[in-house]
């Protein structure tokens, strides 16, 4: 019986780009026991080692950040500056765990009564798996793995399965800065393999970044084994333009936190809630901006939107704007496939969007901006914490001490004022509600799958 592949599809054009043999059941067993032996020896190393491997993870990915950027260009259809960008970040979150590993895992010592001694140590636990999304290819995994390396976790990369090139490349520049294989290591194996990979006694947790139902199922196989998980799942993100707001600054910032990665992001601001005042305005320059955009190959630095990353993925998206073109949004500009070979979707503009619309319910993962108009600030935040979803939020305004106060009162796990949603290594990343739970990035994201351990010594 053949071996079954993962193969690569450029989005743009439809032609194949790489395959790649997926592991077998005997396979996966090989891994997981490399990995055992790869993680009795990680954890052994000084933090000074594996912090020191870490700045060579950072640095090789500054040095191949063109041919990374190739490859996932033609992988998932990402601009190819936007993956220049997504290395840079990715690069930052390495360094920021490699230069605080040894804070982090400091002891910490304690003033406790009847103890001659009390502290409270970090210790790791195992492999921790990923089970990694394709939108961010490269920074996604790099922020559930540099935390872990840092503190001696092993880590399985199950990437998604239409990013197999970059999976592999991205495993290269960890085995080439001294993660080997057992210490780093991709599991190119299908999502129905993944309950029985977190059941492996090596495995101590698991990160997932995802849809909903598929952070369910794994939250519900971790919880059967008690292990911890961290899930960051959907988002339709709130975006809201307060009545001092700057219209031209207000759209640019819609522009960029709707349109980036050609809108498919978790965290991209999904829902414009305009303040009734400036809605028209608002509108009609978002409409104008987004007419402008010029759609076309993502290796050409002219363009502002590439193709979306699998046909199918753009054809749900373009369901979703009918069924809520036919539920009462109205359709400015855009809502329509392109007719040429690959996954193109116009930019869309809906407008007269409402609660119980898809467009303000559902989270459209595409180029689709979606206008709500609240009668003032108080409408503005109900509106935005209308959602089950939590994971950022961003407030536009020029009296920022206001737009904070409105931010603070978003129901989310980040807020931004005056800039959509953007990943900080120094700052934690995760929401609330159906977008999951956990944090990944800072300090908050390094001890996620560490054992903290008490030391008591009776004085």
């Amino acid at each position: 019986m053949s071996r079954k592949t993962l193969t690569a599809i450029n989005p743009a054009n439809e032609k194949v780009v790489g395959e790649h043999d997926m592991l077998d059941e005997a396979g996966i067993a090989a891994k997981l026991d490399k990995t055992r032996h790869g993680y009795a020896e990680l954890r052994q190393l000084p933090v000074s080692e594996r912090a020191r491997r870490l700045h060579a993870v950072a640095d090789l990915i500054d040095e191949r950040q063109a041919d990374i950027a190739e490859v996932i260009c033609h992988e998932m259809g990402k601009l190819f500056r936007g993956v220049i960008d997504e290395t840079k970040i990715s690069s930052a979150i390495v360094r920021f765990y490699a230069d605080n590993a040894e804070e982090f895992m400091k002891s910490q010592p304690k003033e406790v009564p009847g103890a001659q001694k009390a502290e409270v140590i970090r210790e790791p636990m195992g492999a921790v798996l990923g089970v990694m999304p394709w939108n961010y290819p490269l920074y996604q995994v790099v922020r559930f793995a540099a935390p872990n390396l840092a503190g001696g976790n092993a880590c399985l990369l199950k990437h998604a399965s239409n990013v197999p090139g970059s999976a592999k490349l991205i495993t290269q520049l960890f085995h080439d800065a001294g993660f080997e294989e057992g210490a780093f290591t991709w599991l190119p194996v299908s999502a129905s393999q993944i309950d029985d990979i977190i059941r492996d006694p090596i495995v101590c947790g698991v990160t997932l970044t995802g849809s909903e139902p598929a952070g369910r199922a794994v939250a519900k196989t971790a919880g059967d084994e008690i292990k911890p998980s961290v899930l960051e799942l959907g988002g339709i993100d709130p975006l809201i333009v307060l009545d001092d707001a700057d219209i031209d600054k207000a759209v640019e910032l819609a522009i960029a936190g709707r349109f980036d990665n050609t809108g498919q992001s978790c965290a991209a601001s999904k829902r414009l809630i305009v303040v009734e005042p400036l809605a028209e305005r608002f509108t009609e320059r978002l409409i104008d901006q987004v007419q402008k955009m010029r759609i076309g190959d993502p290796m050409d630095a002219s363009n502002d939107i590439g193709p979306m990353s699998r046909k199918d993925l753009r054809d749900d998206l373009h369901d979703q704007v009918k069924r809520a073109v036919k539920a009462g949004a109205q359709l400015e500009t855009g809502g329509e496939i392109l007719d040429k070979p690959g996954a193109w979707y116009a930019p869309t503009v809906l407008t007269n969007v409402a609660p119980g619309n898809p467009a303000f319910d559902e989270e459209l993962f595409g180029p689709v901006a979606s206008v709500v108009v609240a009668e003032g600030t108080e409408h503005a935040i109900e509106l935005a914490n209308h959602s089950d979803y939590g994971l950022g939020g961003t407030v536009v305004g020029q009296d920022v001490k206001r737009a904070e106060q409105v931010a603070r009162r978003l129901n989310v796990g980040m807020s931004f004022v005056n800039q959509p949603t953007t990943p900080y290594a120094q700052l934690p990343f995760g929401g609330v509600k159906n977008s999951g739970y956990g944090r990944e990035q800072s300090e908050y994201g390094f001890g996620e799958f560490l054992n903290v351990r008490t030391v008591f010594v009776a004085a």
